[in-house]
């Protein structure tokens, strides 16, 4: 019954706000080249997305490494569609790297249009050079880009071997690598009811200065990249069922 019930809200929810947002586009679009606005907006929409759940608890680590006003390749791992609404808690501006056919989808695709993000046809021969050519253009101008170095998501909690699209992206843009590591979106749900203890947590790792991405060669880079945030989800797992277990033993 609460899950149907969060559904009703989230949709009510949803509606109302995609409307707003569709306004707010048709007034800026003229001049927010950057959809400046449009992303402020969807950092609120997603805050309060899991804010309608009270028990959810979304835990941010090491805002420190990013440097304001830096454009990053932010690189995350993959699980659930959840992902790109949690990744709005990294305090930057961003463009996503998306295949193509989510932006069929009704209201969340058209909102990645409005957002002018990154859309790519997978597996099409040139799919890697549009993502770095519109990739770079952002990044010229001030705009981060994310990418899902997996390609796609995860049907288990271990990290898939990363593809080389983000390396390249970072070299030709001479852009930081930003590695992040996510978890809890996969857990959020059991089919379609919530899990209402869900806790949410992304770690934002030290950038790799762009001088020794230049100087990578690409494979390498993807497996350093890979080994690293690896070792990092390991551990977070581990201290998130660490801290499971000392809230069930106090009672909470």
């Amino acid at each position: 019954m609460l899950s149907v019930l969060f559904y009703l809200l989230f949709l009510a929810f949803t509606v109302v706000y995609f409307l707003l947002f569709c306004v707010v586009f048709v007034l800026t679009v003229a001049f927010d080249r950057k959809r400046s606005i449009l992303h402020v907006m969807s950092r609120w929409w997603t805050r309060c997305y899991f804010g309608i759940i009270p028990s959810w608890r979304v835990k941010v680590e090491g805002r420190e490494n990013v440097e304001p006003g830096k454009a990053y390749v932010v690189i995350v791992n993959h699980r659930s569609m959840l992902d790109i609404l949690l990744m709005y808690v990294l305090p930057l501006e961003f463009k996503w790297v998306s295949k193509k056919e989510v932006y069929r989808w009704p209201l969340f695709g058209w909102v990645l249009w409005m957002h002018n993000d990154i859309g790519i046809e997978r597996g099409t021969a040139g799919a890697v050079r549009k993502m770095v050519r519109q990739g770079k253009g952002w990044i010229d101008k001030g705009v981060s880009v994310i990418v899902f170095p997996e390609g796609s998501r995860s049907k288990t909690r271990q990290i898939q071997r990363f593809r080389e699209g983000a390396f390249l992206l970072a070299q030709q843009a001479g852009a930081a690598i930003l590695p992040c590591v996510a978890e809890g979106t996969g857990s959020a749900f059991d089919g379609w009811r919530l899990n209402f203890r869900n806790r949410f947590r992304v770690r934002i790792l030290p950038p790799v200065p762009a001088e020794v991405v230049a100087e990578t060669p690409l494979k390498e880079m993807a497996e350093k990249m890979h080994g690293l945030m690896d070792r990092e989800h390991r551990a977070m797992l581990e201290e998130m069922e660490h801290e499971k277990t000392s809230r069930k033993g106090s009672g909470e």
